[in-house]
């Protein structure tokens, strides 16, 4: 998934219509040129890069439904903890063990899904009942455009909470996706 906010670089808001994108756009291309900025020419030409991506992604519609999706659907950055008692040493060490999978699968998650979505899975593998991680896995599998995979591991976090108004929101966002 993406950690960039694409409105937030080109200064619009998430309705902003296709004129406003390419307004805002030619603004800050504008603003932003090298030719402009002479004396912080790198800086230009990042901000300018920026801007082009962004640009790239927000008007074609496709590229913008799912960044929208990444931007209100975040990858789970902590697992909830877990209390054990001292007769649970062993499932305490399990826990441990699927938790070092998970941190290390989110520290994939920006620049390597696939490998992210490896450790997401060993950690379910290891702790069945890890909601964090099957929600992680769904969002890599959405990267991925395997959305009815992606709804699945989904169901299966709501179906550990039933009440979780975010994952319902997820669902939805999902649905509006393949749409």
């Amino acid at each position: 998934m993406n950690e960039k906010n694409y409105y937030e670089i080109l200064e619009v808001y998430p309705a902003a219509t296709t004129e406003d994108i390419e307004n805002s756009y030619r603004m800050l291309l504008y603003k932003y040129h090298p030719d402009h900025n002479p004396d912080r020419a790198d800086w230009a030409h990042q901000m300018t890069a920026k801007v082009v991506e962004a640009f790239r992604c927000l008007s074609d519609a496709e590229k913008r439904k799912l960044h929208n999706f990444q931007i209100y659907c975040p990858m789970k950055k902590h697992a909830a903890e877990r209390k054990f008692y001292f007769f649970q040493k062993k499932k305490k060490k399990q826990w441990e063990d699927a938790l070092l999978r998970f941190n290390a699968g989110v520290a994939l998650f920006t620049k390597q899904k696939s490998k992210a979505m490896l450790k997401f899975q060993e950690a379910v593998g290891m702790w069945a009942g890890f909601p964090e991680a099957l929600y992680n896995i769904g969002l890599c599998l959405v990267d991925m455009k395997k959305y009815v995979e992606a709804r699945s591991y989904f169901h299966r976090v709501q179906e550990m909470n039933a009440n979780d108004q975010e994952i319902r929101r997820t669902i939805r966002r999902l649905d509006e996706l393949k749409g």
